[in-house]
């Protein structure tokens, strides 16, 4: 495997913090631009979990974990709690962390930890969320926690594993990995021994950045980039394996984790009917209960699930250069486009100068998933805009559809399709046409609109 090849997924990072304050974007595009291609950043209280939010949301291949470290359990509230519930939600959280038992600095009471590792476990397992579990001198009771409140149904990592093979043990039949940071460089590293025992299919890489430098680096700040010297331990603990190979195993072990989709799949650009469709994310606002993602992610000879986000670079590599022979360029993939505004937006006013026809396939709640109104941004390169209405009432849509945000989502539909009327060539609301389904009343819908009605073919996409 080629050295370019390398993919580097950082699984534990805190550059919301400080530390990074003024160097935060020059840290996240050094390790973009050295084989890093994914990162989640980690919280350990309210504001910082609301800033990896933040953050996340400001990237594609940064996600975001929330929850409070038990440090700062006894100010984990109902108020607090309430909030992470809320942050939780957000299509960029893909676990519940940090969160766990600390029994070295006690920086909160032993109740406190417990009591807020306990709530945190059960949110997780609500949301299905994997956890990512710090402990330090309490592996045995933190171990013994998760068992008792049944984490081994949602899974999720022993962050920055210190512990013995007896605790890999118990950990596996939890559906736990393990991760590794720049500790497991340090000369004589108890971390050694842990990974030979864990076996490689049952680890994931991280740095814990701005903490725990790699030894070449140590006593200096941590970044993301540094990922790399944990994979070159890695790399000489499962010799042969080489960095790259190593690179791989614990990428694709972090992906299928934290539900990021396997390397290795995924159609980014697929012709059907004479148009090209775009399929640029996999994330979406609803859960449709009819949506092939539930399924296989497959339309016809193709697999839409995509192994990562891919860039503006590869999704224009994809298209090629030959845009004539379609009619229409489409972003539609089993993802939701405007999660990706920016990059939907650079690629469209490429293709336009291009001369391409575009249209955007959408669930209608752009607005409402960038905190404003984004239609008069679309209408500068987008020819054709298709809302799925798919139910004429909130209820009919929270049943149909369950969006992320319930309370919101089918008005904000409704005033999207209002505002891109007078914006865009042509504008059409579909529905799908599933059992029970008010096909009446969602056309007196579109009249009201002054839009037309497209009745979709139930398991068709197009």
């Amino acid at each position: 495997m080629r050295e370019d090849k390398i993919r580097l997924f950082d699984s534990h990072t805190h550059i919301d913090f400080s530390q990074y304050n003024g160097i935060r974007e020059s840290i996240i595009k050094e390790a973009f631009d050295n084989g890093v291609v994914g990162i989640i950043n980690v919280g350990v209280d309210l504001p910082s979990s609301e800033k990896s939010v933040e953050l996340a949301k400001g990237y594609d291949n940064i996600w975001a974990a929330v929850g409070f470290h038990p440090h700062d359990a006894s100010k984990l509230d109902d108020d607090t709690f309430d909030k992470i519930v809320e942050l939780a939600k957000s299509e960029k959280v893909v676990a519940i962390g940090e969160v766990g038992l600390d029994f070295y600095r006690k920086l909160s009471p032993k109740a406190a930890q417990y009591h807020a590792f306990e709530r945190q476990i059960a949110l997780a397992v609500e949301f299905n969320l994997p956890l990512i579990v710090h402990s330090r001198n309490s592996i045995d009771e933190t171990i013994e926690f998760l068992k008792k409140n049944r984490a081994d149904k949602v899974g999720g990592v022993l962050h920055s594993f210190s512990g013995e093979t007896k605790h890999i043990d118990k950990g596996k039949e939890l559906n736990f990995l393990f991760s590794f940071n720049g500790t497991i460089t340090y000369k004589n590293s108890k971390a050694v021994k842990s990974a030979e025992y864990a076996g490689l299919e049952n680890i994931i890489i991280e740095t814990d950045c701005p903490f725990l430098a790699p030894q070449a680096h140590r006593g200096k700040l941590n970044k993301p980039s540094y990922v790399r010297y944990v994979a070159e331990k890695l790399s000489e603990i499962f010799a042969p394996k080489t960095v790259a190979e190593i690179s791989a195993i614990t990428e694709a072990n972090t992906r299928k984790l934290f539900k990021l989709s396997p390397v290795g799949a995924g159609k980014i650009a697929y012709s059907l009917g004479g148009n090209l469709y775009l399929n640029i994310t996999n994330r979406c606002s609803n859960n449709c209960f009819f949506c092939a993602r539930n399924r296989d992610y497959k339309i016809g000879e193709y697999n839409l699930k995509l192994a990562y986000e891919p860039s503006e670079s590869e999704i224009m590599d994809a298209i090629g250069e030959d845009i004539s022979k379609y009619k229409e360029i489409v972003f539609c993939g089993y993802g939701e486009p405007t999660i990706r505004l920016k990059t939907l937006v650079n690629v469209a006013k490429t293709l336009k100068k291009r001369g391409a026809v575009l249209r955007l396939n959408t669930n209608g709640q752009g607005s409402l998933i960038n905190g404003r109104d984004i239609t008069d941004e679309l209408s500068r390169f987008i020819d054709i805009v298709s809302i799925s209405l798919n139910a004429p009432t909130k209820e009919g849509y929270n049943r149909i559809c369950k969006p992320n945000d319930e309370e919101n989502a089918f008005n904000s539909i409704i005033d999207f399709a209002s505002k891109s009327k007078s914006k865009f060539d042509k504008v059409i609301l579909s529905v799908v046409d599933v059992p029970k389904l008010d096909i009446d009343a969602c056309r007196r819908i579109a009249d009201d609109l002054g839009l037309r009605l497209r009745i979709r073919e139930l398991g068709k996409k197009s």
